[in-house]
């Protein structure tokens, strides 16, 4: 998402200048991203910085024309000491300082090098010395595409370009291969949600809606890094008198004070956030008054359906970021619908235990995310991207097209998995139905999950209280604030409010495998015209630890689609899709599966205020109260996917 200024490093501090980098001990010694297990992270991205320092050239200020003459801001790497000539280009488009970025993206850089690659990093219009007036996904198309035949046709170039980059340098790429450029020879979009606009079962505008509820991880991120305007140089200005400027202005923002977010996220309207917070103008401003089914989303380069890829395509992705479901019903929908048989028959995706464009830079013997050892979940990402490039910008024939087209982390047995497609042709999905004696309220109340229809019907009710709501712990989330991070964490505070329905199976006497889409049907009542559904999967250990695997929510007002809201009537009982959820956990024996139902997850989620109103513009919430309905009549239920054989009961059944 376009959350990567936490990834880039772009006000961290990190001391990256191609000339005059850090002049580091050992720098001619062998790259360590090329011994990924014999050196720490740390270790391996100084090495990587230090190579970059020996063995990187450097073109600055390259302002590259677009066909309305604006002109972007480009930095040029090539590797010292060899020709410039019959060289590919991997180009990384984003709107973050490019020192960071570079820095971010070191063992990449330094790996493209040493193979005779040059590496370009661009700023999107509107950002630093790039023309133009920044908004959300400038030009992710036509831009791109200028870019790539502009880069194709350099004296030094042999025609081909690939693009990479994680989190805003990957969400470049979906328009951009709907346009299809000719010179475009392959994609590495890494945690790139926010580049999606409406895909399968997702129709989130880049992630800023899940359900039709607002992602609050957005305040954030606009806070610091969505400002519309900033300082400008004549553009009449030569390139050697932007290169002496950019000696003393780099253009980043000098002072970004605190906003108080943990706080301010409280404020009522949301309208009025940016502006408790002292947020400076951007698109937020706008998009927080949208309805999912407003038409100016279309203005915007989202890629989706019908953007069509042109060139191959490797996804990486991870569990624990807002991405993730997005990103695999993409993977799913171009490995059927590519523009070329060979886009179509070059899809493939990996898929990291990690949070959001974390993958490769947290992973050791322990992985730990959030609170949950995950286990040795290394993985070469600078190997297989390398090979990736190298076959299709180079024509080498290194056998990477013969992998495996899904490798997935399997959490809980702590171990990569491979599949034949998203989700799995092997899997069963497996219905587990809701069941109480009329209290699921917390833990301790009497919420069952099990494989048989229940024959009696019952009702689990709970109060909703946007001023109290359920408070966030983990998740698939990133870049908020140091007080709410991705990841997974014992949930236990939530499991003990009464406003938490709790649903859990019998300790289980065998593993079972989870991979794939996660679907919920709920049925539920309201004396409120809208409300919010909300769900949390959950693996729970023996000793009581609730461990959560991945969340949503459903705006009850947008269950029967996108194009109008239809709210509910009191005394009814209406049927509520929840989800997708996506995952991949293993259930030990004597490990329990649960469910987590209610109404609010904040700030992970925007809170209902219950009126039917717009929502944005409201201060006065009102107070509902939910029930939730199973049995016989209202099958609640959460159908699970599971891929090991003999695990599922006898009434599972592949899913239509």
């Amino acid at each position: 998402m376009r959350a990567g200024r936490c990834v880039s490093g772009a006000r961290a501090g990190l001391s990256f200048a191609v000339a005059g980098l850090l002049a580091m001990t050992g720098a001619g010694a062998r790259p360590a991203w090329a011994q990924p297990a014999a050196q720490t992270i740390a270790q391996r991205h100084a090495e990587a910085l230090a190579y970059l320092a020996a063995h990187a050239d450097s073109e600055d200020m390259t302002m590259i024309p677009m066909r309305d003459g604006v002109r972007l801001y480009s930095l040029v790497l090539f590797p010292r000491g060899q020709p410039r000539q019959n060289l590919p280009a991997v180009l990384l488009r984003n709107p973050y300082l490019t020192k960071g970025m570079v820095s971010g993206f070191a063992e990449y850089v330094a790996s493209l090098l040493q193979h005779g690659y040059a590496v370009v990093f661009q700023n999107e219009r509107g950002r630093y010395f790039s023309e133009g007036t920044y908004t959300y996904l400038v030009g992710s198309g036509n831009d791109g595409y200028d870019t790539v035949q502009w880069l194709a046709a350099q004296p030094w170039s042999n025609g081909k370009v690939g693009t990479l980059g994680c989190s805003s340098s990957a969400e470049e790429q979906h328009k951009l291969q709907g346009t299809h450029p000719p010179a475009l020879a392959a994609a590495v979009p890494m945690g790139s949600g926010a580049g999606i606009g409406h895909v399968g079962p997702y129709n989130e505008m880049g992630n800023w809606y899940r359900g039709g509820a607002i992602q609050m991880l957005w305040f954030s991120w606009y806070y610091g890094a969505g400002y519309k305007y900033r300082p400008l140089f004549s553009p009449n200005l030569t390139r050697d008198q932007l290169k002496q400027l950019a000696r003393f202005w780099d253009l980043e923002p000098e002072h970004i004070p605190p906003s108080g977010i943990d706080t301010l996220i409280y404020t009522l309207p949301i309208s009025a956030i940016m502006d408790k917070m002292g947020g400076v103008p951007s698109d937020l401003d706008d998009f927080v008054t949208r309805q999912p089914n407003d038409p100016k989303w279309k203005e915007i380069d989202f890629g989706g359906e019908g953007d069509r890829n042109s060139a191959p395509s490797l996804y990486i992705n991870s569990w624990y970021d807002v991405s993730i479901g997005p990103n695999l019903a993409m993977y799913d929908y171009q490995t059927k619908n590519a523009a070329t048989d060979v886009a179509k028959n070059n899809v493939f995706t990996v898929i990291a235990p990690t949070p959001h464009c974390q993958e490769g830079r947290i992973e050791t013997e322990h992985t730990v995310v959030g609170e949950r050892d995950m286990g040795d979940a290394r993985f070469d990402y600078v190997g297989l991207i390398q090979k990736w490039f190298d076959h299709f910008l180079k024509g080498v024939d290194n056998g990477v097209t013969n992998q495996p087209k899904v490798r997935a982390y399997m959490m809980g047995a702590n171990q990569w998995r491979t599949y034949d497609g998203w989700p799995a042709k092997q899997t069963l999905f497996v219905p587990y139905y809701l069941t109480s004696d009329g209290r699921a309220n917390t833990a301790g109340g009497n919420g069952r999950l099990t494989t048989e229809k229940p024959a009696r019907d019952a009702t689990d009710a709970f109060t909703y209280d946007p001023a109290h709501p359920v408070v966030s712990l983990g998740g698939s989330v990133c870049c908020f604030s140091p007080k709410f991070v991705g990841g997974s964490f014992d949930q236990k505070v939530a499991e003990a409010r009464s406003d938490v329905l709790v649903y859990t199976t019998a300790p289980l006497a065998k593993t079972i495998e989870l991979a794939g889409p996660v679907r919920v049907s709920l049925y539920l009542s309201s004396d409120r015209k809208d409300t919010d559904l909300t769900i949390k999967l959950l693996d729970v250990y023996p000793d009581g630890r609730a461990y959560n695997l991945d969340e949503s929510i459903q705006r009850v007002r947008w269950r029967e689609g996108w194009d109008k809201p239809v709210f509910m009537e009191a005394e009814h009982v209406y049927k509520v899709d929840i989800g997708p959820l996506q995952t991949s956990n293993a259930f030990l024996p004597g490990h329990r599966i649960r469910v987590e139902v209610s109404s609010s997850n904040f700030p992970r989620f925007e809170r209902n205020l219950n009126t039917g109103g717009s929502n944005f513009d409201e201060k006065t919430p009102l107070v509902a109260h939910n029930v939730i309905h199973h049995g016989a009549q209202y099958p609640s239920e959460i159908i699970l996917p599971v891929v090991n054989a003999g695990a599922a009961p006898a009434s599972a059944g592949n899913e239509d």
